[in-house]
């Protein structure tokens, strides 16, 4: 299984940040997120059959609840169109809780820098005239809740990616 711990959104903040049928007709090119598969990743495991063990150590993670914000758009190489988040304390801290407890049980999670955002698109090409500006205004300004940390299975079914939520751990 392909696996991943996240946070996932609440039905509110997905539709604020579905953007696909405003900005449809200022994209050439990708595929924009899938409304259920909205969700921002703290650390990317990879392939691997012991969930049960990620599981283990997710349940050992003691971290309070806390709230978010979006703060802006933009983009990364190979075309992934992003929504920001802007600096938060507590998000950074739990991403490190979740990192360093995966490692103390054997994992070897990916180590690339922590840049917190919501992928909206891939392979993303936007049409020269794309409205980035316009898209910013429909960001959401209401602070998002981070309550759990959720173990997701990826899956690509027929080109289509499936991201499920297969186990969670409530912050207090």
């Amino acid at each position: 299984m392909r696996l991943f711990t996240a946070i996932c959104l609440d039905d509110e903040a997905k539709n604020a940040l579905f953007f696909a049928e405003k900005a449809a007709e200022n994209f050439s090119g990708g595929k924009f997120t899938l409304l259920e598969n909205l969700h921002l990743t703290l650390v990317f495991i990879g392939e691997t059959e012991r969930a049960d063990e990620i599981k283990t150590a997710l349940s050992e993670i003691e971290f309070p609840a806390f709230d978010f914000e979006i703060s802006g758009t933009g983009t990364f190489e190979k075309g992934i169109f992003w929504a920001g988040i802007s600096e938060n304390e507590n998000l950074r801290n739990l991403q490190k809780a979740v990192f360093e407890k995966l490692r103390e049980s054997g994992f070897e999670p990916e180590e690339r820098e922590f840049v917190p955002h919501i992928t909206l698109a891939r392979k993303f090409r936007p049409a020269e005239d794309f409205p980035f500006g316009e898209i910013e205004k429909l960001l959401p300004e209401n602070r998002i809740s981070a309550k759990r940390i959720s173990l997701m299975k990826s899956e690509n079914a027929n080109g289509v990616l499936r991201y499920t939520e297969i186990y969670s751990v409530n912050l207090s």
